[in-house]
């Protein structure tokens, strides 16, 4: 074989060395890396999700409020379980007298609960009087419209376990169940048991 033929065939494979470096991509793993981690953020995603669709099965539940007072069109309204003062006076419509600044707005509304929204005050108003202490109602407490005062009526409750419930009812909107009362701090399974004649959800 001559030296010219040498060289030709020395020069075709350089060729090919140089085609091969630049169009075949080499491996790399950092694809591998770059679809494993969309996999873990999905999963802690999902993590993060659950606590809301627990949340969600709670809101379902409907309450019943009858707001009155200065508004337009009074009467009850059905809201969902954590819904806010705010929400029931926006359904009402407030006239022009009403002074929605003696609200509290972000009050959570409770099964049963009267929203009275107060009429602004005028030099001739006479001066409210005093209301007398809640009447406690006749049969089962409703664990989501009874006072404080209604709640200490029950024997087994004081003071100290009647703010719990009512701290309980302010942070969660209300009892789903009974059976949620479990859930307040110092009121276990023989507790619940003595509680049941005497208390209900509704």
């Amino acid at each position: 074989m001559t030296v010219p033929r040498l060289q030709q065939i020395a020069g075709l494979v350089v060729v090919l060395l140089l085609i091969i470096l630049l169009f075949v991509p080499l491996p790399s793993c950092s694809n591998e890396a770059m679809v494993d981690q969309p996999s873990l953020t999905d999963k802690q995603q999902e993590a993060k999700a659950e606590p809301a669709e627990k949340d969600t099965s709670i809101r379902d539940k409907l309450i019943m409020v009858d707001v009155k007072g200065a508004v337009e069109a009074p009467g009850p309204y059905q809201f969902h379980l954590g819904d806010r003062v705010k929400d029931a006076i926006e359904k009402a419509k407030t006239t022009e007298k009403a002074d929605i600044r003696q609200m509290n707005l972000a009050a959570r509304l409770i099964d049963g609960q009267e929203v009275i929204v107060p009429v602004k005050k005028t030099k001739d108003q006479p001066k409210p009087t005093k209301r007398s202490k809640a009447e406690i109602p006749k049969g089962l407490i409703d664990l989501n419209a009874a006072t404080a005062e209604q709640l200490m009526e029950v024997p087994g409750i004081g003071p100290a376990k009647a703010e719990a419930i009512l701290a309980y009812r302010e942070e969660k909107g209300g009892f789903a169940t009974y059976e949620s009362l479990g859930d307040v701090k110092g009121f276990g399974e023989k507790t619940l048991e003595s509680l049941k004649s005497y208390l209900i959800v509704y």
